[in-house]
């Protein structure tokens, strides 16, 4: 064995497939709302009308690790979303099994938590089952 050459971790073909599951696409979109908060003298309060957006993202680790909004590619949401000092933000996908996608969105959610951290919003992930999906089912114990 050669010392000199750095350990490079194996990874199986199995563990390729199942990070991005049986269903998986190669884009992930989710839907970002959130509730913009403004300044009424010395309060801060959450308006009436929360804005929303659609953000897609390629999942091939070539390309680019940016999220793009939907129909409007040069649209900066990162500074939209900044600027609108939000108390909540809600992040919204269909992804059925798609561990790879749920895992991107996840990573999503972590960097607003660190792109907002002057207002410090709420940040909730929701992830709905595909259309025409099964319902899952759960069993619960007494």
């Amino acid at each position: 064995m050669n010392h000199s050459e750095p350990a490079q971790p194996i990874r199986t073909t199995r563990a390729r497939r199942g990070a991005k599951g049986p269903q998986s696409s190669s884009t992930t979109s989710v839907t970002l709302s959130w509730t913009p908060a403004t300044y009424d003298g010395a309060r801060l309060h959450a308006t009436a009308a929360a804005a929303e957006i659609k953000l897609t993202r390629e999942l091939d680790h070539g390309t680019s690790r940016t999220w793009i909004c939907s129909g409007h590619a040069e649209f900066d949401w990162i500074a939209a979303l900044c600027s609108a000092r939000c108390s909540e933000v809600v992040l919204t996908a269909r992804l059925g099994d798609n561990l790879a996608g749920k895992h991107i969105v996840l990573e999503l959610a972590e960097l607003l938590t660190f792109r907002l951290t002057a207002t410090q919003p709420l940040i909730r992930v929701f992830f709905l089952p595909t259309p025409g999906a099964a319902p899952a089912i759960r069993h619960h114990h007494a």
